[in-house]
């Protein structure tokens, strides 16, 4: 989606998503922002559902594990798997929440290619 119509700016990652309801390959987030993330995969969530997902990422203070609850808030299928735009709601720790912000920050200060 056009980044010129969001709150926040994108950044284009890999981050595979812990969850128990996969049916195949783990779901895999395709980018991310401060607000929310884009999450491919074999996994059915409904319109305005809510979203758990955990997944690592990455900043330069360490590798950290996130749990995010989220709302779906646009999907659309391609083949056999699905794509989420989900908006983040709540982190499963303030520790968390500054580790997934200090990932996304760093993203934002590294030369766009």
């Amino acid at each position: 989606m056009d980044n010129n119509r969001r709150e926040h700016p994108r950044f284009s990652v890999n981050l595979y998503v812990e969850r128990r309801d996969c049916r195949n390959e783990p779901p895999c987030v395709l980018d991310l922002s401060a607000s929310g993330y884009l999450v491919r995969g074999e996994i059915l969530a409904g319109q305005g559902g809510i979203f758990h997902a955990s997944f690592r990422v990455h900043p330069s203070s360490g590798e950290m594990r996130v749990t995010t609850s989220g709302r779906v808030m646009h999907s659309r299928q391609r083949g056999g798997e699905y794509e989420y735009g989900i908006k983040i709601e709540s982190f499963g720790s303030p520790d968390e929440e500054t580790a997934y912000m200090s990932y996304v920050n760093e993203l934002a200060s590294r030369p766009q290619a």
